[in-house]
This record gives structure tokens, C-alpha cells and sequence, in this order.
């Protein structure tokens, strides 16, 4: 039991005399005593990491409440249920979107830098790898420049969907910006960008969600670059097996942009704030699986109770979280976690220009799933950096009891 790092120091020693003293019959239990091997191999492994660990959350990126975009990295520690500072990108990046690629690393892609959204625009990605906590350039580049859109993995590839970039073949300038349906995809093992299909309708701020069975749902967005036009209540799937778009008859209960979303299953999803900063959430019903494209009604969108404060720009994931009385890493229960945004009538263009009267959230909400209701707004940590227009995503990182 010397070999790779614990997670505390001394856990070693102390499971070493707990097996002897349980060999030895002195344990508090009245049955036999625990197979040895049980000790080295199930229990030790438990308490030590080889490497890095599945399911921890990373915040990236985003912009600050002096409206700069952003290159800190934190991480949350589900192990230890406490935030940590990683390395901080090459570039910094708001607007930006990010996935855990299938090897484990994490892949940051596009967003405007401290030039702004219009000269600033990057179609630049670059990747995290957890076990060396180094952040390398050394991937392709996306085919279009954008930022403002979503990114999900399906089938071990990277979706890049929507958001805003520059005319093509235009000069720098708020007039050139467009709002995109186009999407573009990315294959780890080549390294490669390629087309995708395209949406049905340009969508900027939509929050693209992978669901469970091989689907990604767009949710919402809006159809001009600074948010100022028509907010979407609109909803498309992507299915794997056909590799198009199609657009839901059945809408949002309210038209949301820069909304946090995530699936609860594979026919719920959970979507929650917007702008301009809206407290309200709803679940919505994806259709039933099967269902012809021509008959994707979906199903009712259905409110829960709202969120303790209207924030936009705030995104969402699921992971398990303790259950109520109970402590990290004991993490047993399905939630949502919501994280970032502002609080700001003013400015509610999540990736645009904004006012620097918006305030940033540092507190994360917690839905519990499992109990259909928010938990209080001090059961989660809260964010180091508050901010606004970052990326989130759960990928492996390294715990506590690894030289950071």
C-alpha cells in the first residue's frame, strides 16, 4: 500500500493498523475478520489516486464585472467538496465553450479575448490535460471563429454549434457580425474540424445539451449577435443515427438566451434563468423516442419553483452531490448545479458588450433532482472568481493529496 499518492497524509499508516488490528480480532465488528486483499486492493484504492478522477467540475474562462474576459481555470473538488485554482488557459477567453474529450482531457473552444467581440473573435481551441495540469495550443483550430456558442459531445465527437463570428471576408466591425446556423464538428483522433450539419434557425447564447440515448438538444438563444432582437423559445435535436437538426413544434414556456440547461434523463431537460435575468425554470419534455420528424411535438414545458435570484450568462451541469446531512465524497445524489452568471436589467447580452452596473454571482444554486426542489443557497461552496460568459463542464482532475 506505498505505492501513488493518498489523499491525505497519514491514511496509509492508519488503514495499515485498522487491517491489523482486524486481523488480530480486535475489531468492533462481531463477525469474522475483513480478507486481507479486501484492505489492499478494494479499500486502499478507494482512499489513493493513481491519476486523475472522473466527475469533477471545471469553470473556464468568462468575464470579470469589469466586463474582461478571463483565463482562470478553478476547479471544484467533489472529493473534498472545495474549490481549487488549476493553470490558467494560454488565451484569455469569454464566450468561450468546452467538453471532456473521450481520453479525459478537456477541450476549450473559440470566445473573444480582451479585444473585444468583435477584434477579438477566436477561432483558436486548446486542450487541458489533467495529469500534467499543462494547457496546450497544440490542437486545430475551429473552421469559423465564433463565440457565444455551445459545445457537447456525442459519439466521441465534439459539437460546435451556432453562436456569432464575422462575415466572411468582411473587416472588423459590429455591422459584419453575423449570427450563425452553422455547426462544425471535431474528431480527437484525427485532430480535425469538419462541417456539420446546420441548424434551423441562428441561435447565439443557446445552451447545447447532450441527452442520454445519442441526441443533443439547442435550447433557446437569440437571433441577433447583441441579443437585442428575438429571444428563442424555440428547441432542435440533433440525432445520432441522422445527423440533422430538426426544430420541435413544441416551445419553451418563456424565451430564454444565455439560460443555464441540463438533461435530468433521457426525456427531461431542466432549464432555468435567461435573459434578462429571469428566476423562473421550467422542465421540458423531449419527445418520445422513435417519433417521426414530422411528428416532434415533444412534450409540455413544465415550470418548477424559481431560482432564488435572476441571473443570465449562468450555465449548468448534473452531478452527484451528497445527500442532505451528509458530507464529501460520500456523493449519492442526482442534482443540478448552476454557476456563474450576473444580475443586471441593463446588460443582458451574456457574450456582447455590457454594462459595468451588472453584478456577478459567486454563489452556486443546487436543484436536487431526486427531491424536485432548490436546496439552500449556501449548500454549495461559492465560486472563488464570480463571473459571467464561462464555460462548464465535468471532466477527471486531480484532488487533493496531488502536488498541484
Amino acid at each position: 500500500m506505498q505505492h501513488g499518492p493518498w489523499t491525505e497524509e497519514g491514511v496509509s499508516s492508519k488503514l495499515c493498523w485498522v487491517a491489523i488490528d482486524d486481523r488480530k480480532g480486535n475489531s468492533t465488528r462481531q463477525c469474522q475478520s475483513l480478507p486481507q486483499p479486501l484492505y489492499s486492493q478494494m479499500i486502499a484504492s478507494f482512499l489513493r489516486f493513481e491519476g486523475p478522477v472522473p466527475d469533477q467540475l471545471y469553470v473556464v474562462g468568462g468575464r470579470d464585472h469589469n466586463q474582461d474576459p478571463l483565463n482562470v481555470v478553478e476547479m471544484f473538488d467533489a472529493w473534498h467538496g472545495r474549490w481549487v485554482t488549476c493553470p490558467s488557459m494560454t488565451v484569455r477567453r469569454a464566450g468561450c465553450a468546452a467538453a471532456a474529450l473521450p481520453d479525459g482531457r478537456l477541450l476549450v473552444a473559440g470566445g473573444y479575448n480582451e479585444q473585444g467581440i468583435v477584434n477579438g473573435v477566436l477561432g483558436s481551441c486548446e486542450v487541458f490535460e489533467p495529469s500534467s495540469q499543462e494547457w496546450s495550443q497544440k490542437c486545430a483550430n475551429l473552421l469559423r471563429a465564433r463565440w457565444g456558442h455551445g459545445c457537447a459531445v456525442l459519439g466521441g465527437l465534439v459539437y460546435a454549434v451556432g453562436g456569432c463570428a464575422l462575415l466572411a471576408g468582411s473587416m472588423p466591425g459590429e455591422e459584419m457580425m453575423e449570427t450563425l446556423k452553422t455547426c462544425e464538428v471535431y474528431n480527437p483522433a484525427t485532430d480535425k474540424w469538419s462541417s456539420s450539419t446546420s441548424l434551423n434557425v441562428a441561435r447565439a447564447g443557446a445552451r447545447l445539451v447532450s441527452v442520454a440515448g445519442g441526441q443533443l438538444a439547442a435550447v433557446g438563444g437569440c437571433d441577433d449577435v447583441f441579443g437585442r432582437a428575438e429571444m428563442l423559445a424555440s428547441i432542435e435535436i440533433l440525432n445520432k443515427g441522422t445527423g440533422v437538426w430538426t426544430l420541435l413544434s413544441t416551445q419553451l414556456g418563456v424565451p430564454r438566451t444565455t439560460a443555464a440547461a441540463v438533461a435530468l434523463d433521457d426525456s427531461r431537460i431542466l432549464v432555468m434563468g435567461g435573459a434578462p435575468s429571469l428566476s423562473s425554470a421550467e422542465v421540458y419534455h423531449m419527445p418520445k423516442r422513435g417519433t417521426s420528424p414530422a411528428d416532434c411535438s415533444g412534450g409540455s414545458s413544465l415550470p418548477i419553483c424559481d431560482m432564488a435570484e435572476g441571473r443570465m450568462g449562468c450555465q449548468a451541469v448534473a452531478m452527484r452531490l451528497p445527500a442532505p446531512g451528509k458530507t464529501f465524497p460520500t456523493c449519492t445524489r442526482q442534482c443540478v448545479v448552476v454557476v456563474g452568471g450576473e444580475n443586471g436589467d441593463d446588460d443582458w447580452d451574456d457574450e456582447g458588450t455590457g454594462s459595468p452596473l451588472a453584478r456577478q454571482f459567486s454563489s452556486v444554486l443546487v436543484y436536487d433532482a431526486e427531491e424536485g426542489k432548490w436546496r439552500s443557497t449556501d449548500a454549495f461552496p461559492g465560486l472563488p472568481t464570480p463571473r459571467t460568459a464561462m464555460a462548464l463542464c465535468v471532466a477527471p482532475g486531480l484532488v487533493a493529496g496531488h502536488p498541484y
